[in-house]
């Protein structure tokens, strides 16, 4: 059912909906040292591994496996025990042929030269950028000129050079990742250095929305990959809004708002109006999958749970059983949701179907790893499932950790990552031997979305058959 119209052109050409990648056997191997010295609320799984910020059981390291060396024992230092740091392993996902011995398959051009994931300092009104490899935080950016934009979503492009952020109250921002893409050299260095407004060379743009009351999807969507330079262009960004709210970031209304970006510029191309009541959220989650389609849930709006807007014709689609807080896809193309019971939403039979027994969670992400597992967020840690069996996975837990797993992601090198509800502290999990490392030092971080460009990168990498 269709019930809404669109505002603005539709120019947008069939090719774009879906590439094909060129598919490079390169081998792939990452340097990932870290010093457990730093002051900069870095910890490990290590009883011997400490510093300022740390939060865990006791000891001084956060979370420890009580080898003292953040990994599998050895004393190295290495995560994955294999003396190369690499992330390599685990099985891809069907859809990809059959890996010769030399390298990653799937891959959009071979390995990716770096790795960040972006998480939202929300009481602060800022976003920090963190190495994913090294773990270090490099960079803090405010999201709002008022510094009271409570920014809560955060995606990042396939090529992971930008971050796209949505402040709760109204306003997307997009930030450069790499000094080579920024304007100038004067950008932040890390959490203790956040430029004024308007004076960090690594901002993009920003594109207001005054009329949002709350807004809180956004996701690129993939662009066109140039499979000689490897580079990718026409990249956009969906978000959506309700109006009318009273503040606190919670709308009042009797329609919601679903736009695309221009990835470049932040110039709004398109809206689509949508007659669906916004009395609380109005739209909570987005996820784009393989086709560049825009899924959005529904929270607290009663039926359909979720809708898909169609990229090329702009028209949408009702997920009428679909319920959750978080929301992902997976190699499937299958749409997930993570409240309360998790599930899945398959597009082709119109049709939810739970997982067969119940978790310790109410309201999470989630996000699926390199080896066809989804995993959803619980109180104290994270809980894996089989992407197409639905069966029961490993589970890891936190040690001393009370509070509810949040965000969940996964970067491209395959590590799962934990954002505690509303706290200091982040979790990045080694998907082999799920041994786990920490880093503190975020204010009221909260994010629920695809942070690391993992999610998007999978779909358009290994596009489902």
């Amino acid at each position: 059912m269709c019930d809404g119209f669109i505002v603005g052109p539709v120019t947008m050409m069939l090719t774009r909906r879906r590439w094909i990648p060129a598919v490079l056997l390169l081998p792939m191997a990452i340097a990932c040292s870290v010093d457990a010295t730093d002051s900069d609320g870095l910890t490990f799984n290590g009883e011997g591994a400490s510093a300022a910020g740390t939060t865990g059981d006791g000891d001084g390291d956060t979370a420890d496996q009580g080898d003292g060396d953040a990994d599998q024992g050895d004393g190295d230092g290495d995560p994955a025990g294999d003396g190369d740091a690499d992330a390599d392993g685990g099985t891809i996902f069907d859809v990809i042929p059959e890996d010769t011995g030399d390298g990653d398959v799937g891959e959009c051009c071979g390995e990716a030269e770096f790795s960040y994931i972006w998480i939202a300092n929300s009481s602060q009104s800022t976003v920090s950028k963190v190495n994913t490899r090294t773990m270090m935080e490099e960079g803090r950016y405010l999201t709002k000129a008022d510094a009271n934009g409570n920014p809560s979503r955060t995606s990042v492009s396939v090529d992971g050079r930008a971050v796209a952020v949505a402040n709760r109250r109204g306003g997307i921002i997009k930030i450069w990742a790499r000094a080579d893409d920024c304007a100038g050299p004067n950008t932040s260095t890390g959490p203790n250095d956040v430029k004024p407004w308007g004076q960090d060379d690594c901002v993009a743009w920003y594109t207001d929305f005054p009329q949002a009351a709350s807004q809180r999807p956004v996701a690129w969507t993939t662009g066109v990959m140039d499979e000689v330079t490897c580079e990718w262009s026409d990249q956009k960004i969906w978000t959506a809004e309700g109006r009318g709210g009273n503040g606190g970031a919670f709308c009042s209304d009797d329609r919601i708002y679903v736009h695309r970006l221009d990835g470049d510029t932040g110039e709004i191309e398109d809206t689509i109006e949508l007659m669906y009541p916004c009395t609380t959220f109005g739209v909570y989650g987005g996820v784009v999958d393989a086709n560049n389609d825009f899924w959005i849930t529904r929270l607290f709006e009663g039926s359909p749970g979720g809708l898909r807007i169609d990229f090329d014709t702009l028209t949408h689609t009702e997920m009428g059983s679909f319920y959750g807080y978080g929301i992902a896809v997976d190699h499937q193309g299958k749409i997930w949701g993570g409240t309360g019971v998790p599930g899945k939403w398959d597009p082709n039979l119109n049709s939810w179907t739970s997982i067969n027994g119940s978790i310790m969670n109410s309201g999470v992400g989630l996000a699926e790893d390199k080896q066809g597992r989804m995993w959803v967020g619980i109180n104290g840690g994270i809980q894996a499932f089989d992407a197409e069996s639905m069966a029961f996975g490993p589970q890891v837990l936190f040690p001393n950790e009370t509070i509810q797993s949040k965000g969940i992601s996964v970067d491209v090198d395959g590590y799962i990552w934990a954002i505690p509800d509303n706290q200091s502290r982040a979790y990045r999990v080694d998907p082999d031997d799920l041994s786990f490392q920490s880093i503190s030092g975020f204010v009221g971080a909260y994010t629920y979305s695809d942070m690391t460009g993992g999610s998007l990168y999978n779909v358009a990498c290994n596009p489902p058959a």
